[in-house]
Formats: C-alpha cells, structure tokens, sequence
C-alpha cells in the first residue's frame, strides 16, 4: 500500500486485510504526524482508537531528490522488538503494534499530544534536567543492556549508515558541493570559505573519523540521539525514530547529544559534565570529535535545523569545532 492521508478506504481496508481493525471500527481521519524528514508518518484516528502509521519510501521524504534505503522501516521495528525486553529502554519508546515487510510500514502506539524538543533550539529556555536524566539514563541503559544481551538480529544498517555518512562526514566539507549556503543564511557561504574549506586538514579528520563511524561494533546506538527524536508528552518524555540504529560506538549517540545540547544554548564544558555525571565512563576525545562533526555538518551541510543564531554565534562554534577536530 502507498500510505495517502486523503485515501481513507484504502488504509481501512490494509488495516482490516491485516487484521488490525475491530469489526465495528472505522477510520475517521488522517493527519501528517509531526515534519518528520525521513518518512510519511500519519496519526490515524478512528472512531475507537488513534495510531501512527509510519511508512519508509525509496527517498527522503523532505528531500524526495535524495535516494533513501526502504530497509530503515525494518531496522527500525527490529529496534522496537529488541529494546522491549530491556529496563530502562522500553519505558521510554513506543509500542511497535505491527510491522508490514513488504510495505515497508509500521503501525506504532500514539503518544498522545505532544511536541519534540527542537524549540529548544531557540535558547529561550533549559531543557529541564529532568528530563535531560531521563534521556541521558535510556541511553545508558539502551548501550548496557544491548552489550550484555545477545542480539537476534545484527544491527549493521549499512545502506543508512552509508547515507548518513556522506551527509555527516563527506559532504558538507567538499568545497563545490553545490548546496547554496547563502539560501540558508545571508553570509554562510563566506563563513564556510573562510573556516571550512580552508582549513588544512579538516576533510581529512571528518573521513577518517567517518570511517570509525562505518566500522562495526558491539553496543545498540539510537543512531539520531538529538531533539528531534526527544518528545515531550503529558506522560513524560520519550524517545522516537530509532531508524539509524546499529551497532557501534556508544561515542556516537553521546558526541550528537553533546553537539545539540550546545545548538540549544548550553556551553560545551557543561554539556560533556552532564553526559559524565548522567551517563558515566566514555571515550571522551572520541565523543567530542563527534560532537565537532554534528556542529559543522549542522550548520553547513543539508540536515539543517531551526536554529536561532546570528552568524557570528555560528562561527564561534565553528571554531570551537574545528579546534576541537584539528588540535
């Protein structure tokens, strides 16, 4: 089925063919759930219920010019099925309620209202700390237990690993690449002339520290670990989107996190002590060689945010990452 909000009888008669309607239910409505850039994602309501249906397409939904593997939708519900098992981690997700192979489509649990954590990029206020232990204690657990538990399913996701890589560690530091900066933000692209693509040996360090990202390990990351995925809702904050997941260094979830806990206004010492006060031992140099990859690729590759910053706010974090990479 292609999923489509204004084709209610065909997603009522995929749901009752696959035997996930009551016999008196009957679909009411169908809205976009959330801007998600990856997927078509739908809040279904019937006159009993409401869910989500999340179908992966051979692109990115944001940006359909850009080829995206279809595999993502079953990488994603394989993250589900293994991390219910686990304290810590379960608590915090979604219910997978169904999974379709052939359709690339899952029907997960509606949270409920609620909003992601990207209006914390406008530095109006903290995140709550409570909320940034809840988060930074699944992350934990999710590392832990996913060592200490024989996985049935391996976790590799080459083909979105590969995709992610070239937007984080390969493209935006190829000086023609093409992507008009200025569209962005007036004086980006000189900024990036003058940072980026001139700096000696940057490129350099990104694809070497990609390739880290590349290799395989033995610990289950998020894979996206940033606010977008983060969602507030009257029963508590949870967490979405595990469709980059694999298996890697735990570095990685925590190098993002610390990336985006700057970009919503938090200093770069106090972000990395609350990663160790919350989260504990890490490779600290690895995490913070991430976090400078995240900062650059955020600001001066495709995945860009709502961010509430001037230029030259951008190009003291510049800076800071590019020191943080070349030093």
């Amino acid at each position: 089925m292609h999923l489509d909000q204004h084709q209610l009888n065909t997603i009522h008669s995929w749901l009752h063919q696959n035997g996930l309607l009551a016999p008196e239910e009957a679909i009411v409505s169908a809205e976009k759930a959330g801007e998600g850039n990856m997927n078509y994602t739908l809040r279904i309501q019937s006159n009993m219920r409401s869910f989500i249906l999340k179908q992966a397409r051979p692109y990115v939904e944001k940006y359909p010019s850009i080829a995206a593997p279809v595999e993502r939708a079953a990488m994603e519900a394989a993250f589900f099925k293994a991390a219910a098992q686990w304290e810590g981690v379960e608590e915090l997700l979604p219910r997978l309620l169904y999974f379709a192979p052939d359709d690339h489509l899952q029907m997960i649990e509606d949270l409920g209202a609620g909003a992601d954590f990207t209006t914390f990029y406008q530095r109006k206020e903290p995140i709550p700390q409570k909320d940034l232990t809840d988060l930074l204690g699944f992350l934990k657990a999710l590392h832990q237990q996913s060592r200490e538990t024989p996985l049935k399913e391996q976790f590799q996701n080459r083909a979105m690993r590969e995709l992610n890589h070239f937007h984080i560690f390969d493209f935006p530091f190829q000086p023609n690449n093409g992507l008009n900066l200025d569209g962005i933000q007036e004086g980006l692209q000189a900024l990036a002339e003058r940072s980026i693509f001139q700096q000696s040996g940057l490129r350099e360090k990104t694809l070497a520290l990609g390739l880290r990202y590349l290799a395989d390990g033995d610990t289950l990351l998020h894979g996206d670990f940033f606010p977008g995925s983060w969602l507030r809702t009257e029963r508590g904050v949870f967490v979405i989107d595990p469709e980059f997941c694999f298996q890697g260094d735990a570095e990685f979830d925590l190098g993002v996190c610390l990336a985006h806990l700057c970009f919503c206004g938090m200093k770069w010492a106090t972000a990395l002590g609350i990663l160790q006060e919350k989260y504990g031992e890490f490779d600290v140099d690895l995490c913070q060689d991430f976090a400078a990859v995240e900062i650059l690729r955020r600001i001066y590759g495709v995945g860009q945010l709502p961010l509430s910053m001037s230029i030259a706010e951008k190009e003291a974090l510049t800076l800071l990452a590019i020191q943080q990479l070349i030093s």
